[in-house]
């Protein structure tokens, strides 16, 4: 058996935790530079209000007092994240961490156990220990665990479990889900489906020929339809593997047509992602710079514009990476354009532990170097973020994001922790 573990409408419920003001009240949390909703409260989806509605469109709202919204606090998600995890984890240890909200585990050591009660058990105890929500559904393959959270969330409510441990449950869940609902089953693959007259995971799951299902459908659909059926067949990830690629970027707070304000931008961007390079024991061989207008731009035309640099000795130190990065942008920068958004992105990723030497290289000077990033690593790591960073990236930041509706970091920054009483 295995375990879906979501958390429900989880950053509005993270804003909520600290703010229980906000408790019964429509909010949507919204995306970077506050462009548009990006979650939405049980509420604010009842109002309406769907999946990328402008922010424009819900000042109104504001204004009447029928709803409020937070920028996106990506430092307080993670954490609370975390601390979701880690009590998962007391009592189901093999757990793969699937999304920044969702968790599968494997339950097979616990067949002899009463599972119902169990996820009851620990459901209670993250409300409890984190006041985040969580809807857990189990079933024999992740798939119909999927499911099962799925049917949690529609029609168990109140107890937020769904296990599909025998044939009548099972059946209920996969009749009462709608096909484009399945996860594994995409857009296209619904369409051809319901033209064929399959409307739900039930219709899908029951088709008997395997052979046809493969070959409309391709080697997903078919492992979809074994999981439906009860047979496990995707496997656990239970150690993330190693990022092929690592790629930061980001739209300005305002559209700029200064080079310095864009090279101070994508220096913190290479500030960002060196240490990922690191962490996972990576050289990078190959950076790519892009850099872009927007695509609502009137008076000028999308300018869109990308260098990549093969990188002749793959490198993870920061300041290598931002010369190369720095040395790439002059070569695409055109001025006299609004840009909205600049970014890197590292290829070409080998393991640090088999870098080749170079006949001339100053070793003692590369030493030198990577123990003043390890260590700027450390430091922030411990102080926050950007605690210690290099000059390249300016002190005054105006290309930074939007976020005029912020919380505060309340379990990551001790000046922002929560006081209670005066």
């Amino acid at each position: 058996m295995f375990a879906l573990i979501d958390c429900n409408n989880f950053y509005v419920s993270c804003e909520r935790v600290f703010q229980p003001e906000l408790r019964g009240k429509a909010g949507v949390v919204l995306s970077n530079n506050d462009g548009c909703a990006i979650a939405r409260s049980q509420e604010a989806k009842d109002l309406g209000i769907k999946m990328g509605t402008p922010y424009f469109e819900l000042e109104k709202l504001v204004e009447e007092g029928k709803l409020w919204f937070r920028s996106s606090n990506y430092t307080l998600y993670q954490d609370m994240m975390r601390r979701v995890t880690s009590i998962v984890c007391e009592t189901w240890p093999e757990m793969e961490i699937y999304s920044i909200d969702e968790s599968f585990c494997d339950l097979r050591m616990f067949h002899t156990h009463d599972l119902e009660a169990m996820a009851t058990r620990l459901r209670a105890k993250i409300l409890q220990c984190t006041g985040i929500p969580v809807c857990i559904g189990i079933g024999r393959s992740r798939t119909l665990a999927k499911v099962g959270n799925r049917i949690a969330k529609k029609y168990f409510k109140e107890s937020g479990v769904c296990v599909l441990d025998d044939e009548p449950r099972t059946m209920f869940a996969l009749q009462n889900l709608p096909i484009e609902d399945v996860w594994g089953i995409g857009p296209r693959n619904a369409a051809k489906l319901i033209k064929i007259g399959v409307n739900t995971a039930y219709d899908f799951a029951t088709i008997n020929n395997y052979e046809y299902v493969e070959k409309r459908f391709t080697v997903t659909g078919l492992r979809t339809w074994y999981e439906l059926n009860g047979k496990s067949v995707l496997k656990m990830e239970y150690v993330q593997p190693d990022k092929k690629g690592i790629c930061t970027g980001r739209s300005f707070g305002q559209k700029t047509d200064d080079y310095k304000v864009i090279e101070d931008a994508l220096c913190a961007f290479v500030q960002n992602s060196a240490p990922k390079l690191r962490a996972q024991g990576s050289l990078c061989g190959q950076l790519q710079v892009f850099l872009h207008t927007s695509q609502f731009e009137v008076v000028h035309k999308l300018k869109s514009a990308a260098y990549t640099m093969e990188l002749a000795i793959p490198t993870n130190i920061t300041q290598e990476l931002l010369r190369y990065a720095v040395e790439s942008l002059k070569r695409i920068y055109r001025p006299g354009y609004p840009y909205q958004k600049v970014g890197i992105f590292m290829t070409k990723l080998t393991p640090a532990a088999a870098r080749q030497t170079y006949l001339l290289e100053d070793m003692n000077k590369r030493d030198n170097l990577l123990t003043v990033s390890r260590i700027a690593d450390r430091l922030n790591k411990m102080m926050g973020k950007d605690m210690v960073r290099f000059a390249a990236m300016g002190y005054v930041q105006p290309w930074k994001m939007r976020q005029g509706y912020l919380s505060k970091r309340f379990t990551t920054r001790i000046d922002e922790v929560l006081r209670v009483g005066k």
